[in-house]
């Protein structure tokens, strides 16, 4: 090392998920050589999409493209990196990372990006072998290495993943029950309407459910081939007292923050790491990131907010700018081929909300908005969603739609321009420019005469 690099200050990330990688390229395109940079990471492949873990065990998407950054890309950038190596413990007086090899890695700023696990159920008999979790690489490689045509599995969650999982699986022929203890399917993004339609259409995709209920055991046969108690799978016996046959089954229903590291060594924890707006923990020398992080009372599940976290932490970490991080509104969409879904913002309707909604049932296309004070607060929107974004920056920006509520739900050609002159006709009664607002006004009348055309054509 020369002694230019012996000067800089150590950064040690721990953790080579999602939230690193993402963090590594704020670092670099901000200033690549503020420090000398250690990234240690249990798996032993670089940083990696897991978000597109779905469709690569769909067979729709190939491992090695969703793998963004390689071993190699780590030297390249004069990085450090310890794969496949856990660090068990923090020593915060000597600032020192021990690692599960014996080795120790000495830092001036350490990042804490552990990640999270899958969620437990309280079902027994999970040892039984192939139930699988479905968070990384391995997890894929394994769950496609069991799953073969005519095989039978259940899958515990209905949420994204569980419901990605579900579909990888029947796409390479296993028969599939998905079972979620709501009666609705993404019970946390969609109403009633719109969670029908879509299990409408995931059964088309050769997947059962037996919804409202939960698995209460796993089974394995009483004797096997030995004459000895079996420890392979073989059934799933619900809380309905149903009983499923399935020799695999794909448990994701949560995440469950990795804390430990940092709870182990005396940081602030609540379910997660607390951190504050800067991503600092109760230690100035320490930092979470991602999923392991609690701001405010809240963890994190989606990519969006982390991306905006990596952005203040690097803007701390290079240039010692506080910029504060604030959680923003994030959108839901699933990656099954075939399902258009979008849903942001509240799914239920309050008592003190309003909603509009378009039903239609032959072509499964559902749309409702839900409104609080004129301002849109809530989308819906089931196979049909190519407005989403625009609905988005209303809700965003806190949009008065009144004067266009009824047109909202056909789509941005026919509120829009409806909807500007009426901000004109605002911006000129707030200016008391009343000669000009009376002809926007008429000109208001017209436009929304030529859009009720629109909507009975």
């Amino acid at each position: 090392m020369n002694n230019a690099n012996q000067q800089k200050a150590h950064l040690v990330i721990v953790g080579n998920g999602m939230a690193t990688g993402r963090l590594l390229d704020e670092l670099i395109k901000r200033d690549a050589n503020a420090y000398n940079i250690t990234v240690i990471g249990d798996e032993p492949e670089g940083s990696y999409n897991r978000i597109m873990l779905s469709p690569v065990l769909a067979g729709e998407t190939e491992l090695a493209t969703i793998i963004n950054k390689p071993a190699a890309w780590y030297a390249q950038n004069n990085i450090r990196f310890v794969a496949g190596v856990r660090a068990n413990a923090i020593n915060r007086q000597a600032q020192t990372v021990a690692l599960a090899d014996g080795s120790c890695i000495a830092y001036d700023e350490l990042v804490i990006a552990t990640g999270s696990r899958p969620a437990l159920i309280p079902a027994t008999n999970q040892h039984l072998q192939n139930i699988f979790s479905f968070r990384t690489i391995e997890d894929v490689n394994s769950i496609a290495s069991c799953a073969q045509a005519g095989r039978k599995a259940v899958v515990v969650g209905g949420g994204l993943l569980g419901l990605e999982a579900a579909y990888g699986l029947a796409q390479k022929g296993v028969q599939v029950t998905l079972v979620h203890r709501s009666k609705g399917l993404l019970n946390r993004q969609l109403d009633s309407g719109a969670g029908e339609f879509l299990q409408q259409v995931m059964a088309s995709k050769n997947i059962q459910f037996a919804l409202g209920t939960e698995v209460a055991a796993f089974n394995s046969d009483a004797l096997g081939g030995s004459g000895f108690a079996s420890e392979t799978l073989k059934s799933a016996t619900l809380t309905n007292g149903e009983t499923i046959e399935c020799d695999l089954a794909v448990i994701s229903t949560g995440i469950t923050p990795n804390k430990e590291l940092g709870q182990e060594a005396g940081l602030a924890c609540g379910r997660a790491i607390i951190v504050d707006d800067y991503m600092t923990s109760s230690d100035n020398c320490i930092s979470a990131l991602g999923e392991c992080c609690e701001h405010k009372g809240e963890t994190f599940g989606l990519v969006e907010p982390i991306w905006h976290q990596c952005i203040s932490l690097a803007e701390k970490l290079c240039f010692k700018r506080n910029v504060a991080f604030v959680n923003p509104v994030v959108a839901t969409k699933l990656k099954v081929s075939g399902v258009q879904l979008f849903s942001a913002g509240e799914h239920l309707t309050g008592d003190d909300c309003r909603e509009i909604k378009m039903v239609d049932v032959k072509n499964k296309i559902y749309r409702k908005i839900v409104l609080r004070n004129n301002r849109i607060v809530g989308v819906v929107l089931f196979g049909d969603t190519r407005s989403g974004a625009d609905y988005f920056e209303l809700m965003q920006q806190a949009v008065d739609v009144s004067s266009v509520a009824a047109l909202l739900v056909m789509g941005k050609a026919f509120y829009a321009e409806q909807l500007q002159a009426a901000q004109n006709l605002n911006q000129c009664a707030n200016q008391a420019d009343f000669s000009q607002a009376d002809s926007l006004n008429t000109a208001s009348v017209t436009v929304s005469k030529n859009a009720n055309n629109d909507i009975a054509a």
